[in-house]
């Protein structure tokens, strides 16, 4: 809004540019938003791990290491932002919060680039991790089958984020290539560069994916406890269905 209002009512060229501490302010923020986003997304894989491979045991202790991941989480994108603070104070006139200095451009290419290979890692561990879990529900006992649907649940949300974001970042990286191929000389460049931000279409994204996920599996769990109250349980149906569910549970 502050960048807005200052385009449409400046007089002066010179001060299109950005008071140095608002710069400092609001690109801190922005580094800290993306590096928190992707920090998140390993933090929620590890949590899934440990989940899978400590299924009858992870109720019991959930709560610690929800502290200890959220912990290391705030740390981690706080030593990577703090790493990164000398380009962020360079003293260099900037239109708006998401432009970078010259030296920083292929720090973030060369980020983009890491981010996009642990995207294709993490969605491959997680593609693991639903087909591995799937497969073991129908050995586990059922004390421990409701957490291992969870993870069959919490994996296949967890592919369709990596998967947006994996695209998102895609078509970002194909944007910036083609206009440092065609564009690089132009005086549109920035604003062009601007214009292919795609990180705000994937923070867009995300929770409606989201949102539509768990109210799909809402109503999947609800209409499979609706079949198993109207299930009839006398007469010959009655127990075709018991010998159906008993069959179900020892293979």
């Amino acid at each position: 809004v502050y960048q807005l209002t200052l385009s449409f009512f400046v007089e002066n060229p010179c001060h299109l540019f950005l008071p140095r501490v608002f710069y400092i302010a609001t690109h801190t923020v922005i580094v800290y938003s993306n590096l928190c986003m992707q920090n998140m997304q390993l933090v929620m894989i590890i949590e899934r791990i440990v989940a899978t491979v400590w299924v009858d045991t992870y109720e019991k202790q959930r709560r610690a290491l929800g502290a200890v991941l959220v912990t290391i989480l705030l740390l981690l994108t706080i030593f990577e932002t703090a790493g990164d603070y000398r380009d962020i104070i360079a003293h260099v006139l900037t239109t708006n919060s998401l432009m970078v200095t010259n030296s920083k451009a292929v720090k973030v290419t060369a980020a983009f680039a890491v981010v996009f290979l642990v995207c294709c890692m993490s969605l491959v561990i997680i593609l693991s991790l639903y087909c591995f879990n799937l497969h073991r529900r129908r050995r586990r006992t059922l004390t421990s089958r409701y957490q291992t649907s969870e993870n069959i649940s919490t994996s296949a949300m967890l592919c369709v984020i990596l998967t947006i974001q994996l695209t998102t970042f895609a078509i970002y990286a194909f944007c910036m290539a083609y206009l440092r191929l065609t564009k690089f000389r132009s005086p549109m460049y920035d604003p062009y560069k601007e214009c292919a931000y795609m990180v705000p279409l994937c923070t867009l994204l995300l929770p409606l994916a989201t949102i539509v996920f768990i109210e799909r599996a809402r109503k999947k769990r609800l209409q499979g406890i609706k079949s198993m109250v109207m299930m009839k349980a006398s007469g010959p149906e009655g127990w075709f269905n018991y010998a159906s569910q008993l069959r179900q549970q020892w293979q």
